[in-house]
């Protein structure tokens, strides 16, 4: 009777330790995925900054002869940062999306 017991008790166990594993796996994978939404989402607090220094830049260029504000070097910076910016934000959602259909 006490083998009988003992041995469930190690099958209990066992089946504790694996479910134990795979939480503490999905947890991890969880976390880094909240970790990369999170620069994400920094990276686009940056990105609303360069939105505002081109439109603060277009608005002080209003009574500028040189229309073209395409040419003036603080519009175009922002805007190479911006695609710079873009292509981080994309790959960081995509990073986050494999990882979170990953099973364990």
């Amino acid at each position: 009777m006490f083998k009988r017991i003992r041995e469930n008790l190690g099958r209990g166990m066992d089946k504790l330790r694996w479910f134990a594993t795979v939480l503490s796996e999905r947890l991890k994978i969880e976390i880094a995925v909240i970790r990369l939404l999170y620069q994400s989402d920094e990276m686009e607090k940056s990105r609303e900054d360069l939105f505002k220094t081109i439109g603060q830049r277009v608005y002080d260029l209003r009574d500028s002869h040189d229309k073209n504000i395409f040419r003036d070097k603080t519009v175009l910076e922002a805007l190479q940062e911006l695609e710079k910016i873009g292509k981080k934000i994309e790959d960081l959602k995509q990073k986050a999306s494999e990882m979170s259909s990953v099973r364990v």
